[in-house]
């Protein structure tokens, strides 16, 4: 396995062997290091299958449900044509939350609707509805969220044209957990993960190095900063990940600016 190494969680030293992801105890918080099996990705649950290619003809603009995807929404930007791919972003709900979060100009947790920055942006953005109250199980395992996901990005694709070599995920919250998990474990399809406040990472393989932007607030008590976001930080950037990362002051959310910059990255990921 490896030297093994030590590392703070407040007043607890927890020993463990050399870690790709980490994950996070929800009940107190607790994190601890984990060391990855070397399976096919085959065999791991977390697999996200992106379709090799897209649908090409026309599709009508705008919020659409998807309905074969247990109603997941689907937004295509006002430019789109059907003689070009647009890159795709996947967006994941928090817990208690649903697709329909994304879009509103109301919701208390996330500024404003993303129909605008997808349109600001020329992308396309799916946001799946988990079956449950949340995504997964925790940091245990995927539960059976990424079928749901999977079935989404297959409607997505059949839906509209859209570049797979140009695919991001991104999420607030749980979501922002499971989406950095997936992203992680999928970084050789997936090309960048945006994590509003995430909280836990799902025990997977990594593969690939997606480009990372997370945030969290400082004053977050749902999902506390220092054993959450600033523990994956530290121990992704010693494991090589290349990581925008964002402190800000205040609570569980996502602050205006904080979206901004979160689009301005992604537009430069989608561009490399």
């Amino acid at each position: 396995m490896g030297k093994s190494v030590w590392f703070p969680t407040g007043a607890l030293w927890i020993r463990s062997f050399p870690l790709r992801f980490l994950r996070v105890r929800r009940l107190g918080y607790l994190a601890t290091l984990i060391s990855l099996p070397a399976c096919a990705l085959a065999e791991e649950p977390g697999g996200l299958q992106i379709p090799a290619t897209s649908h090409s003809a026309a599709a009508t603009p705008g919020l659409q449900r998807l309905e074969k995807a247990n109603g997941a929404l689907l937004y295509v930007p006002q430019s789109y044509r059907a003689n070009e791919a647009l890159p795709l972003l996947i967006l994941l709900h928090r817990s208690g939350g649903n697709a329909s979060h994304w879009f509103s100009s109301s919701h208390k947790e996330i500024p404003g609707s993303f129909a605008p920055r997808a349109d600001a942006g020329r992308f396309v953005i799916l946001a799946p509805a988990s079956p449950g109250t949340t995504w997964g199980v925790g940091p245990r395992a995927w539960g059976s969220d990424v079928v749901s996901i999977n079935r989404a990005i297959a409607e997505a694709f059949s839906h509209c044209a859209i570049d797979q070599n140009r695919v991001a995920i991104g999420g607030f919250s749980d979501g922002a957990s499971y989406a950095l998990s997936l992203g992680l474990a999928n970084g050789d399809r997936i090309r960048a993960v945006v994590a509003f406040s995430p909280g836990f990472i799902v025990k997977a393989r990594g593969r690939g190095r997606p480009g990372l932007f997370i945030s969290h607030g400082r004053e977050d008590f749902v999902l506390p900063i220092d054993t959450a976001s600033r523990l994956f930080v530290r121990q992704l950037q010693k494991n090589g990940y290349t990581i925008d990362y964002h402190e800000f002051d205040g609570g569980h959310g996502v602050p205006p600016a904080i979206c901004a910059q979160a689009m301005s990255w992604l537009a430069a990921q989608f561009r490399r």
